[in-house]
């Protein structure tokens, strides 16, 4: 996290504005969006992931940050951003705290801290994605455009109801298998 000397200077035109969040933006397949600044632990560069079988395509495999095994999202398709990956060798990725949990989102590339006042919220724009925006804490006015929040909890429950719904298809596969024999 930055300091910012502007953020707490008083000027005598106007009082200093207050910001109600900081969050850290991100950009995803060509769109910016934010992570509340309290589940950021890391940025890093990934070097080997593990696949896990049977997993859902929401989840990469596992990594080792620090010698913690974190699980690796791609945050592309838990957002259903369709768009294709750039040819890029190195992987970039956030890491995140959720329940005492350690994830990671795999992204393009960072950008900067920022803080974003109530005042600045507003109506998630009707052509994001109706199943995007059950994953959005909120959008929020950024001239010339808007920053949509990500609410970490909300997709890790998604990618969790993924997940169990590919065990079930896995054991319905095994079950149709074992009853052909």
């Amino acid at each position: 996290m930055s300091f910012h000397i502007e953020d707490y200077a008083y000027s005598r035109q106007r009082a200093p504005a207050v910001a109600d969040s900081r969050h850290f933006r991100v950009r995803l397949r060509g769109q910016s969006i934010g992570l509340p600044v309290d589940c950021v632990k890391t940025v890093f560069h990934v070097e080997n992931i593990t696949p896990v079988p049977l997993a859902p395509p929401e989840v990469a495999g596992l990594a080792n940050l620090r010698g913690r095994i974190v699980t690796m999202l791609h945050l592309d398709r838990c957002l259903w951003l369709d768009q294709p990956r750039d040819a890029r060798s190195d992987r970039l990725a956030v890491g995140v705290e959720h329940n005492g949990e350690d994830y990671a989102l795999l992204i393009d590339e960072t950008e900067d801290v920022i803080a974003i006042s109530e005042a600045d919220r507003i109506d998630c724009p009707s052509h994001i994605d109706p199943r995007l925006r059950e994953l959005l804490a909120g959008c929020y006015r950024l001239e010339p455009d808007f920053l949509s929040i990500l609410d970490i909890g909300a997709l890790l429950r998604r990618v969790t109801r993924s997940s169990e719904q590919t065990m079930r298809e896995c054991r319905r596969g095994v079950t149709v298998k074992g009853e052909d024999k």
